[in-house]
């Protein structure tokens, strides 16, 4: 009984992150209100705040959802990793940029600001998304250094290649005249930029 219970709680709470997503996505964020998600979602108003006491948890939830698909499409690229880790890095990275990108820019402004908000409550949360992400690129670096293809280690490499996600994807939210299409330009000219060094050569 107890399984049953927890089963329909999970099912519950899917159904509220999915009519949460396709209103923030269809209407916006801050135009789409509580009510509005449980009506769209076919539970009470008490029900929706019993799982989710804010707009917040529900966007974090949303955007929780999203990363889970983003780590599974990784490790389908590290469990068949290509030759050279710049080509690896590039293919997790797009992954990456396929789940950010597939948001609504307004959702990841949302997103952004809880971040840089010291005390925003879904905060912690967001930093141990980063941290899969972050864990799932030194995983997939680390076999590289291993065998000699990267000259510094998985965890100095990863400050570097994540950083350059994280600053493009800060640069879409905050002009909009960035589009997805520079965004990933950006990010895979500057990943190349990072393997190949800044040091110019000798003459």
């Amino acid at each position: 009984m107890t399984g049953l219970r927890e089963r329909k709680k999970q099912q519950t709470r899917e159904r509220l992150v999915a009519a949460a997503g396709r209103l923030f996505t269809r209407d916006g964020f801050q135009a789409t209100t509580m009510e509005e998600i449980a009506d769209a979602a076919e539970v009470s108003v008490a029900t929706l705040y019993n799982y989710y006491g804010t707009k917040n948890t529900l966007l974090l939830a949303h955007i929780s959802s999203r990363v889970a698909t983003m780590m599974e499409d990784g490790q389908k690229i590290l469990a068949a990793p290509p030759p050279h880790p710049a080509e690896a890095v590039q293919a997790l990275a797009g992954a990456y940029l396929d789940g950010f990108l597939g948001l609504e820019r307004e959702l990841l402004r949302e997103t952004f600001a809880a971040g840089f908000s010291p005390a925003s409550e879904v905060l912690p949360e967001l930093i141990g998304m980063d941290e899969l992400l972050v864990g799932q690129l030194a995983a997939l670096l680390g076999p590289y250094y291993e065998s000699g293809q990267l000259s510094v280690d998985a965890a100095a490499a990863v400050v570097l290649l994540y950083s350059i996600l994280v600053t493009q994807l800060i640069m879409y939210v905050s002009a909009e005249t960035a589009t997805s299409a520079s965004v990933r330009k950006a990010v895979t000219h500057q990943i190349e930029v990072a393997f190949s060094g800044l040091r110019a050569q000798e003459r």
